[in-house]
């Protein structure tokens, strides 16, 4: 069976999708929340803001980094302040859009620009990639995930039972985008880089957490060492390789999605110590809610609301018209 989505959703579908815009509407609130302790409500929120901007710059290579200098250069100019409270201002319409289910494809369309802005001067293109370093940025996944609300936005803003199908163009469009996201970070997983590196992945997040994280996250390092990093890290690669291989074939769309999901969570768990650890300034990876692979959820359960669950896919070769 293909990963095809439906040319019309059914009335338990347009439910499920309409609740998980809710959601991804909430998360965008929390992270408006986050952000406003971080570079507003603390009395060092502007050098915390200013330090949000310049990190990435110091590990992009050196072609990249002008720009990023420039961006921070930029934000003094103006004004750390104005700048902080105009991005926090975004994510707080792009959230209320999202739940109040109101302009959900204009809303779309911002999301996607503003998250590849942020993924370039907050993520810094993803770099730097050493030391077993393999996410590209989360803000990837956030672009990926208002691809799939932008695809599905005409069922998502209608009102009443009678509502169009969704773009099937943007929709496949945003899972072999999401395909790629786990490719890229799988060919690197192959790197002996990670397999060297892979235990500091989980010991490097324990400073700073609460005592039950910091004792859960040393057993789990110790079962790693006693099975052995490469071996483990070695099925870690394997298993974001067959979920790439899986999203871009579209073959075994349950069983994908569904692995896709139980394995976010297993990283959310152990690498991101729950997105810990947390503060007045935020949390551990502040800006992305409570952890880098959460936001992974939001494209894996709109493919799993949207995937056909039977009959002939042939209704599905034929685009939707888009917004």
């Amino acid at each position: 069976m293909n990963m095809k989505v439906a040319a019309q959703f059914d009335a338990a579908q347009v439910r499920a999708l309409r609740m998980l815009l809710g959601i991804f509407g909430l998360v965008w609130l929390v992270n408006a929340v986050f952000q406003a302790m971080a570079w507003l409500a603390v009395p060092d929120a502007k050098a915390n803001f200013i330090h949000a901007l310049a990190k990435p710059a110091s590990k992009v290579p050196a072609w990249i980094q002008p720009l990023l200098l420039a961006a921070v250069h930029g934000a003094q100019a103006i004004g750390a302040e104005i700048v902080a409270g105009a991005m926090i201002l975004i994510a707080i319409l792009l959230g209320v859009a999202l739940l109040a289910r109101r302009q959900v494809a204009l809303a779309a369309r911002v999301g996607i620009v503003y998250s590849i802005i942020c993924w370039v001067f907050l993520n810094g293109f993803g770099f730097h990639y050493s030391n077993g370093q393999t996410d590209p940025g989360v803000f990837v996944a956030y672009a990926i995930a208002f691809l799939f609300v932008l695809s599905a936005a005409p069922v998502l803003q209608g009102r009443g039972a009678d509502v169009p199908g969704p773009s099937l163009r943007l929709w496949n469009a945003a899972r072999i985008a999401f395909g790629l996201l786990w490719l890229f970070d799988a060919v690197l997983k192959w790197v002996p880089a990670f397999w060297l590196h892979f235990t500091s992945q989980i010991t490097s997040v324990i400073p700073g957490q609460p005592h039950w994280v910091a004792a859960w996250l040393t057993f789990v390092a110790a079962i790693v060492h006693a099975v052995g990093p490469v071996p483990v890290a070695i099925l870690v690669a394997l298993a974001e390789t067959a979920i790439a291989f899986g999203l871009l074939s579209g073959k075994w769309p349950r069983t994908v999605i569904a692995f896709g999901i139980a394995y976010s969570l297993l990283v959310w768990v152990t690498a991101e110590a729950f997105g810990g650890p947390y503060s007045t300034a935020g949390t551990g990876v502040r800006g992305n809610v409570l952890g880098n692979v959460l936001i992974y959820l939001i494209p894996f359960l709109f493919l799993w609301v949207g995937s056909r669950r039977g009959g002939s896919a042939s209704a599905a070769s034929e685009p939707a018209k888009s917004q």
